[in-house]
């Protein structure tokens, strides 16, 4: 039960709406540069590792095979050198060892990616690229994952995971072992469907989005209530929201997905209202991530990915619908590690991909 990267080449994916000048430049005057296809990751089938895109999982591989222009990527892959080591010696794999429907992903300090899937056997698939080694977790005390909607690591690599249907955030050591829940549990109900989740490292603070109820819940390391943003009435007022999708701490503020009114929040780390942002040309979001230079990352309308300036801007998207390297169908969760490399959820297509900015990495990806 072990799932592996199908790792390829490092491809650049041209600008959606953009001109040809693959240098995107901001009002700051800064060069941002082009998105490039690193690879992705879906099965334990896939088994193999590392072409010189290995580095963005934490291998280490040839140099970068590169793709003619014009030739379809359907079928391609580089392998990468040392196979991932298979549960209990045997490489046999079952269809619980396959992605089905990846909804979110996340990094913890030890360099591993941790992704939630709600599909036929939904689980939380935890990949050590580093040490080639996989696991999974499916459930918790006598609970079974039902659907994992949010993923969030804190200080001490402890894994937090919300569940939509159970209503309930379930924590788990770094080692898979279940550790406690917070909300439902015996009648306890903190939470409707929780689809958002995030941690402030230094003081352990938990913030949740649960969209039903139109309110983001601030909670202390321990679980307990420390207060709430919004009513359950919803509304477009500062600190109102109408079905908040996702939550993120950043630079030592937090930012809320605002779905329905089209807009991200942006509060202290107490709940109190900064700001509103109103990103240009955004549409329902389920999706946001921030990166080290500020640029906010949302899933956009017809399968692609948006980037926009701190200011609201759109700089930047990417991605079609297909099913190709690069291309996406019903994209969800998106990550970026501390190196800005971009990780997607790609649900519809039964992966994860993984991209970063670049200026002259070689060849560009055919628009399809």
């Amino acid at each position: 039960m072990w799932l592996v990267p199908v790792l390829l080449a490092i491809l650049q994916i041209p600008a959606l709406a953009q001109s040809e000048n693959l240098r995107e430049t901001g009002k700051s005057g800064i060069t941002h540069g082009s998105i490039y296809y690193l690879g992705s990751f879906s099965s334990a089938k896939d088994l193999v590792p590392s072409s010189g895109i290995c580095g963005a999982f934490g291998l280490l591989g040839r140099p970068p095979v590169q793709i003619p222009e014009g030739v379809g990527l359907d079928g391609y892959s580089s392998r990468c050198e040392t196979v991932v080591d298979a549960f209990a010696g045997t490489r046999e794999f079952a269809q619980e060892s396959e992605l089905s429907s990846p909804y979110r992903i996340i990094g913890d300090s030890q360099g591993r990616l941790i992704v939630a899937d709600r599909g036929m056997f939904p689980a939380i698939h935890i990949f050590d690229f580093k040490n080639r080694k996989h696991s999974r977790i499916t459930e918790g005390a006598g609970t079974f994952l039902q659907s994992p909607s949010a993923l969030a690591v804190n200080g001490h690599d402890q894994l937090y995971v919300a569940d939509a249907y159970l209503g309930a955030i379930l924590v788990f050591q770094q080692n898979g072992k279940f550790r406690r829940y917070i909300g439902n549990r015996e009648g306890e109900r903190l939470f409707n469907r929780p689809s958002g989740i995030a941690i402030d490292l230094t003081s352990g603070h938990i913030y949740v989005a649960d969209p039903p109820r139109n309110i983001v819940v601030i909670l202390n390391s321990e679980g307990k209530i420390l207060s709430k943003i919004g009513t359950t009435r919803g509304g477009e007022g500062p600190g109102e929201f109408l079905a908040p999708s996702d939550v993120m701490v950043h630079n030592g503020e937090l930012f809320v997905l605002d779905s329905q009114n089209y807009r991200i929040q942006v509060f202290d780390l107490a709940g109190n209202f900064q700001q509103s942002l109103h990103l240009e040309s955004m549409q329902r979001s389920q999706s946001l991530f921030i990166d080290s230079r500020g640029r906010i990352y949302l899933d956009g309308p017809q399968d692609t990915m948006q980037v926009f300036e701190n200011d609201g801007r759109l700089v930047f998207q990417f991605g079609v619908t297909g099913t190709r390297y690069g291309q996406f169908k019903e994209p969800a969760g998106i990550w970026i590690d501390g190196q800005d490399r971009i990780y997607v959820a790609d649900t519809g297509n039964h992966r994860v991909q993984s991209f970063e900015w670049g200026l002259d990495h070689g060849p560009k990806l055919p628009h399809p």
